[in-house]
């Protein structure tokens, strides 16, 4: 019996202490107390062929879904030509922070062309925390036919 209120006990004390206020229907967390790092953060989808060897895109395209905002940004000629060598793209990062709501599930498209051609399409949910984004759920490598 003396375990189960040391539990009980244990239990009680770690639901208490948790910094987290209802709204509406979602749950947010107090960030107030949250020491986060400076580094910025991405998500990012790394294309291949069937053989596992790069892809390299022309173009890429992200939205987010419920909206149809356009989150695509533009890149330097030298860091695009780092994702084509690489085959590996960004989705979304800390940089769009003002698009992204925190702690709402957010669904984001990455669509990629070559030429004017769709080669691959991929949706993505994330979500920023109080310091950084996260993907929720998405495929972070994807072969393209």
């Amino acid at each position: 019996m003396k375990r189960i209120a040391i539990l009980y006990a244990l239990l009680t004390t770690v639901t208490l202490s948790c910094n987290k206020r209802e709204l509406g229907s979602e749950q947010v967390q107090d960030c107030s107390t949250v020491a986060c790092t400076e580094d910025l953060r991405w998500i990012t989808v790394k294309l291949v062929d069937h053989a596992g060897k790069p892809v390299a895109l022309d173009k890429m395209k992200v939205t987010r879904v419920a909206d149809g905002k356009d989150l695509t940004r533009t890149y330097p000629s030298e860091e695009w030509n780092t994702f084509r060598r690489l085959g590996s793209y960004p989705v979304t990062g800390d940089i769009d922070h003002a698009y992204i709501p925190k702690f709402k599930h957010t669904k984001i498209r990455f669509q990629g062309y070559i030429g004017k051609r769709e080669v691959v399409r991929s949706d993505y949910v994330v979500m920023f925390g109080c310091c950084h984004i996260a993907l929720v759920s998405g495929e972070r490598e994807l072969i393209v036919e």
